[in-house]
């Protein structure tokens, strides 16, 4: 008869003088197993499956298809103790970011402790951070992209307009390219001064920019400059800047800073309309003299 465990026949179940006895009662399957394990003799045998029972006494044990999901939770909160730092996480940047990205230090150090919280293994939580790093740095370059492309575009706009207006009024520094910007800049400050603030709309549309170092006001947008040009030629004609410059200081009579009491009193008699703009322009009520 043969032992199902060790396939040692009963006549091998006498005692064994030594190691060798024991092998050689095994079939090739068991003597190769028992080789392998370094099992000279049954004692042997027995201390390593007395080992073995030490090793599963200690051991977690999956859960079943049957466990509920409370218990899995608990069960994978236990095992992954193990390897969640007590410090948080420390971040391996990714390679090849942007040179100027602007790394979220504070969110990083927030997103560590959900990690942490969801016992995530250091590497898995490392993927995650560079998944999410990875896709910031593509809405950053696409956002720098589209900035760039916008400032190109302005640019070339600019330099098209100016390009325009040189061919119609001159250079920059001329009479007649000054005169076309200085009555669109006037046209939107009376037209806010009648209640239609129009200057956010038309400086969105890059119709009229600061000066620049030089003095100058570059014009991005010559249609809109031209209209404007024209609402101040059509619109405020008895107010334009060859009157207001004509016989006068060029400076507003009606302004808190410079009162005028004679070209005051000559434009309320002979213009009481262009008088009328002034006194808006310079911020005061039209009412106090009697237009």
């Amino acid at each position: 008869m043969m032992d199902d465990q060790f396939g040692i026949s009963d006549e091998n179940l006498e005692p064994i003088a030594n190691g060798n006895d024991f092998l050689s009662g095994l079939n090739d399957d068991h003597k190769a197993l028992a080789t392998q394990n370094g099992w000279q003799d049954p004692g042997s045998v027995l201390d390593g499956y007395r080992a073995l029972q030490d090793q599963l006494t200690g051991a977690v044990m999956l859960p079943d298809e049957a466990a509920s999901s409370d218990e899995k939770t608990a069960f994978y909160q236990d095992i992954s103790k193990s390897w969640t730092p007590k410090n948080g996480y420390q971040f391996n940047m990714p390679e090849a970011l942007p040179e100027n990205f602007p790394y979220d230090q504070a969110f990083a150090a927030e997103a560590s402790g959900w990690f942490k919280e969801a016992g995530l293994h250091p590497s898995a939580a490392q993927q995650l951070h560079d998944k999410w790093v990875g896709k910031m740095a593509e809405h950053f370059g696409a956002h720098e992209e589209s900035a760039q492309s916008a400032a190109r575009q302005q640019a070339e706009a600019a330099e098209t307009a100016h390009r325009d207006l040189i061919r119609e009024y001159g250079e920059p520094e001329s009479d007649a390219y000054q005169n076309v910007v200085a009555k669109a800049d006037r046209a939107l400050t009376h037209l806010k001064a009648t209640g239609l603030d129009i200057t956010g709309w038309f400086a969105d549309k890059g119709a009229l920019t600061k000066a620049d170092a030089n003095g100058l006001q570059q014009v991005a947008d010559p249609v809109a400059v031209k209209l404007l040009a024209f609402i101040h030629d059509n619109s405020f004609a008895e107010d334009g800047l060859a009157g207001l410059t004509e016989g006068s200081s060029g400076a507003d009579p009606f302004a808190s800073g410079c009162l005028n009491l004679k070209e005051q009193s000559e434009l309320l008699v002979k213009k009481p309309a262009r008088a009328r703009q002034m006194i808006m322009v310079a911020g005061r009520d039209p009412k106090l003299f009697r237009v």
